[in-house]
């Protein structure tokens, strides 16, 4: 199990990518609006509330650079820049290997329009916000048309793409995602500017788990002693608050370099609520420290509700630490039944049956689900401005159904889609809690 644990996401970029499914708004003040938008909705077709978006104000709106760089009559060369190693170990590679797959599969179904995946490889930035920058540069020079996946620590790439057009698709987790008219993330904008929407599937989630004692109900809310960390904190209390919930613990004690010994943290959070446990604990952590709090929690007889952001993995099911928490995630869960969800299992057990399908693979193999789709519907002709025609023209959304929640775009360059599945790890496998599911956006204030 120490071996399969270790090959798990540690970078702090996969919290952030649901973490802060909101703006970094970090106001305490909870503002009055319809419980009904966090009722659980179908995965498409959600309400925007009547936010709209002008692409042109978005920046990179005009990218420079070739139009068609990378498209030949045969070929659209592709490549990918991930974050696939950090100083703490692996982080992000995985999502290669999800984005290949899918690759395979639309070449082995002819391509797309007549033109066939070349899939030049992946850039390494070691998590490091310099390197950022040189491989980003370094990518361009192999004549990419589209950077897929693009899933990094840091949003310093984003000059780069912009200056010489090219579009990238990934996990929205940094800033390079929002409001930029050339990134396309696969759940919208995940850290957009302070001011704009928030989401309500942390509200959403928490009163799913919780049914009829949601409202009114404790909830603490353990956080990483990090900035980003610490914004996308507030945005997910702040969704908790309007629910009805009540935030009896709001605190990031847990070091970015990892958590030595839980036990200060366990003791403030048992006797959070007036002197007894919260209803629901959230923990907004890495892995490691999301792992150990759990298990110092079952070990101090907490009765209540665990929810984290990076339970989910195959590898997890034995673990006996995180045995009865409950993860959100932003898709659906291998376990869905749905046809989308079931060609995503056959691709991999055909182009990658040694790859884990976990949150990062899924990302990866999303990333360029989406890209395909996109190039598809844009046509023969493709060029970037095309293809930002095709995606920012106002009505261009992109869902698989029973698998990955509708995006809506431009909209979503500016705030995240505002859905979510959970899974309980019961008896040593994942059970959907909530089906893949949509509330609405909140207000901004």
């Amino acid at each position: 199990m120490r071996r399969s644990k270790a090959g798990l996401v540690t970078a702090s970029v996969l919290l952030l990518c649901i973490a802060a499914c909101g703006s970094g708004d970090d106001s305490t003040a909870p503002t009055a609006i319809d419980q009904k938008m966090f009722d659980p909705g179908p995965a498409t077709g959600w309400d925007n509330t009547g936010i709209s978006v002008d692409p042109a104000s978005l920046k990179c709106a005009d990218p420079g650079g070739p139009q068609a760089r990378g498209v030949t009559d045969t070929e659209i060369r592709v490549g990918g820049l991930l974050s696939m190693t950090s100083p703490a170990g692996v982080a992000l590679a995985a999502a290669e290997a999800g984005a290949k797959v899918r690759f395979d599969r639309a070449n082995a179904d002819g391509g797309v329009n007549g033109r066939k995946i070349n899939y030049v490889g992946t850039l390494d930035d070691g998590s490091d916000p310099a390197r950022n920058v040189s491989q980003a540069k370094a990518l361009v020079n192999e004549d990419v048309f589209a950077a897929v996946p693009t899933m990094v620590r840091s949003p310093n790439y984003r000059d780069t793409f912009c200056d010489e057009g090219v579009p990238y698709f990934g996990w929205g987790t940094q800033e390079a995602y929002c409001d930029t008219a050339i990134g396309f993330g696969i759940t919208g904008c995940l850290v957009p500017s302070s001011g704009h929407s928030t989401s309500s599937a942390w509200g959403m989630v928490g009163r799913s788990i919780l049914g009829d004692k949601a409202t009114g109900a404790s909830v603490a809310a353990v956080g990483t002693d990090q900035d980003n960390a610490r914004l996308g904190l507030a945005s997910i209390t702040k969704s908790f608050k309007q629910s009805g919930m009540e935030i009896v613990y709001d605190k990031s004690p847990v070091p970015a370099a990892g958590l030595a010994d839980a036990t200060p943290i366990i003791g403030d959070v048992m006797s959070a609520d007036g002197g007894a446990p919260p209803d629901l604990v959230v923990l907004t952590t890495d892995f490691g420290p999301t792992a150990k709090i759990a298990e110092a929690l079952a070990a101090a007889g907490y009765q209540g509700a665990v929810l984290s952001a990076v339970g989910y993995d195959p590898r997890l099911e034995g673990y006996a630490g995180l045995q009865g928490t409950y993860t959100l995630l932003q898709w659906s869960p291998t376990q869905a039944d749905s046809p989308a969800v079931e060609q995503l299992k056959a691709d991999f057990a055909k182009y990658a049956p040694d790859q884990a399908i976990g949150l990062v693979a899924m990302a990866g193999y999303w990333s360029a689900d989406f890209f395909l789709d996109a190039a598809a519907k844009t046509g023969k002709d493709l060029t970037v401005d095309n293809l930002l025609n095709t995606i920012n023209g106002g009505d261009y959304t992109f869902h698989r159904d029973g698998a990955l929640a509708e995006t809506q775009w431009p909209l979503n360059h500016t705030i995240s889609a505002p859905c979510a599945s959970t899974v309980k790890l019961q008896d040593k496998k994942y059970v959907e809690a909530l089906k893949l599911s949509c509330g609405a956006p909140l207000p901004s204030s």
